[in-house]
């Protein structure tokens, strides 16, 4: 999530044409970060991990409507999906990335957890952080404001995907023994743990302005 961020507004700036006049919608970016290993779920149907939704041909078909429509305005966001693989995955693994021309798995394979794992994982965290600050968008994500209820979304994904991965342990003890018994885990724990919590605090504002609201409209009443 936090690299999809940074690279949709690397490649905004490299748009002259939109960068001025276009504010990305940060809780669609954040979900498209991780929309590619949707196929985790999608096993029971033949569709196996890294393999259709991590290829630059599935994601091209896909956007080709947004293409037409919204034109460039859609390449931060098409930018944001191919990273997952293009970027992240490619670098801790093996990926299809040329479905379904070649069905060779393409990759560096550092592996998870690993340091280039944990590195990469906090820097794109602090990068993520720091350009919304520069942006001004953490401001406005962490205030009272009712489109961050939106920010409900990239939470349910962030949720889901860590009860998945948590689902290979036997037991929650086995997974806190294991997170505590590595260093590395540990601290992959802990930046998923400030994205989550950034995500709920984030959702929680956009409650509380949805109750605002819903409060004002009662007085005026």
């Amino acid at each position: 999530m936090a690299w999809a961020y940074v690279w949709a507004m690397v490649a905004l700036a490299l748009i002259p044409s939109i960068r001025r006049n276009t504010r990305l919608l940060v809780p669609l970016v954040l979900v498209l970060g991780i929309l590619p290993d949707a196929d985790l779920f999608l096993e029971s149907i033949g569709i196996m991990h890294r393999t259709v939704t991590h290829s630059f041909l599935f994601w091209t078909v896909v956007f080709i409507p947004f293409f037409v429509i919204f034109r460039l305005k859609s390449v931060p966001y098409f930018v944001a999906v191919i990273q997952h693989f293009a970027f992240g995955d490619f670098i801790m693994g093996k990926v299809m990335l040329l479905w379904p021309f070649s069905s060779k798995f393409y990759g560096l394979s550092f592996g998870m957890p690993s340091l280039v794992d944990v590195f990469l994982e906090t820097l794109g965290l602090v990068l993520a952080f720091g350009i919304m600050m520069r942006k001004g968008s953490l401001k406005q994500l962490l205030s009272i404001d009712k489109r961050n209820l939106f920010m409900l979304v990239p939470l349910f994904a962030i949720l889901v995907s860590a009860l998945f991965f948590s689902s290979r342990w036997s037991s929650l003890n086995a997974l806190i023994a294991d997170i505590a018994s590595n260093n590395l885990l540990l601290i992959l724990a802990i930046i998923h743990l400030i994205l989550l919590v950034f995500l709920a605090i984030s959702s929680l504002q956009g409650v509380r302005a949805l109750g605002s609201n819903e409060k004002l409209v009662q007085k005026k009443c």
